[in-house]
């Protein structure tokens, strides 16, 4: 798969499609048309992996992929999906469900269909869109409301307790507030958040490795508790509180205090330190439309995901070498690693023929 963005909000390209898709598959699964529909869509993220849950800042992107979500009252939760051959996805939906009940929504049974246009294992929070988008539908269908903030925090918990991913809050964030197109700069220890413009000359091309990830099969699950042990050791209480040096553009240092972690934690944190330098110099760098600078700081995220994390694959390591070679700007893997997808900053054709 390969997609763009831009700093333009592009409409979903088949969206429509995608939630008669929803509709007709709950027809035929279910025998009976749906009351009501909810939607959310995939994520990428721009810079900042594997720093939500150490505390630190995270700058994602909505994308125009989407997951439709057609549901209808019924006598026992019941579900049904275009994705075949794996129910697990049915423990992120189910999950929404049994946190909304906790938290006083009057839900009766439902009969779920989803169809989605995000691919899964794509690290493009294709869970995420689908927690966020049953939360809407079932929302809906009850009556009741709940505001963007505690839609995230829910949909985290149903992911972590009835699909046992601890993941940090940065893909139900984004995705509950994004709007296509739209990045965010996520404070992931306060959820101070903001809108982050993007420079109409940029284009991020995401490239899909081909590689399918599943977050839940236990090396997410070992690095985060890599960077706990490593915050333990060091007396903090999150990871990103370490300071992090930066003497020149384009170059972050970890601090010295990391050297006394055993090598595997002290490689751990060192990413952690230096990514939360970059996501903030990357929104500086966006800013001022240095877009060389932003580019540079995407290379050097991905080395560090690749040498100091060991979160990356061959596939992914050759689409980013490959991207270099070819003048993009800079390239990174993105999400949880272990495969899925790429992001490739370029700028437009039209601005680079211009100047």
């Amino acid at each position: 798969m390969s997609d763009r963005a831009t700093g333009s909000d592009p409409a979903p390209a088949h969206g429509v499609a995608c939630a008669a898709r929803a509709s007709a598959l709950h027809r035929a699964c279910f025998g009976a048309d749906p009351t009501v529909g909810g939607s959310a869509s995939g994520r990428v993220n721009l810079i900042g992996d594997h720093v939500d849950y150490a505390g630190g800042p995270v700058l994602p992107m909505a994308i125009a992929a989407r997951t439709h979500v057609a549901i209808a009252p019924a006598t026992r939760d019941a579900f049904a999906s275009e994705w075949s051959g794996d129910e697990g996805w049915t423990r992120y939906a189910s999950g929404v469900l049994v946190e909304l009940r906790a938290a006083g929504v009057a839900l009766p049974p439902v009969s779920v269909a989803v169809a989605s246009e995000v691919p899964v294992g794509a690290g493009l929070s294709s869970s995420a869109a689908l927690e966020v988008a049953v939360a809407r539908a079932a929302l809906a269908l009850a009556g009741a409301a709940m505001a963007p903030r505690e839609i995230a925090l829910l949909c985290q918990r149903a992911e972590h307790v009835h699909a046992g991913t601890p993941c940090g809050i940065m893909d139900q964030w984004c995705v509950a507030h994004a709007q296509a197109g739209e990045a965010i700069l996520l404070d992931c220890t306060t959820l101070a958040w903001r809108v982050v413009a993007l420079p109409a000359e940029l284009s991020i091309e995401i490239v899909d490795s081909g590689v399918r990830h599943a977050l839940r099969d236990g090396g997410y699950a070992a690095r985060r508790a890599d960077v706990e042990e490593a915050a333990r050791l060091l007396g903090v209480a999150r990871l990103a509180e370490v300071p992090c040096a930066t003497p020149a553009p384009g170059v972050t240092r970890a601090s010295p205090a990391l050297d006394a972690l055993p090598p595997r934690l002290a490689r751990r944190a060192r990413h952690v330190v230096g990514e939360c330098a970059r996501v903030h110099r990357a929104v500086e760098a966006l800013a001022a439309g240095d877009l060389a600078l932003f580019g540079r700081l995407l290379s050097e995220s991905h080395a560090s995901l690749r040498d100091d994390f060991d979160v990356s694959t061959p596939e992914l390591d050759a689409i980013v070498e490959r991207a270099r070679s070819d003048g993009a700007l800079g390239a990174r893997m993105t999400g949880g690693g272990f495969g899925g997808s790429a992001i490739i900053a370029r700028r437009h054709a039209a601005a680079t023929h211009g100047r």
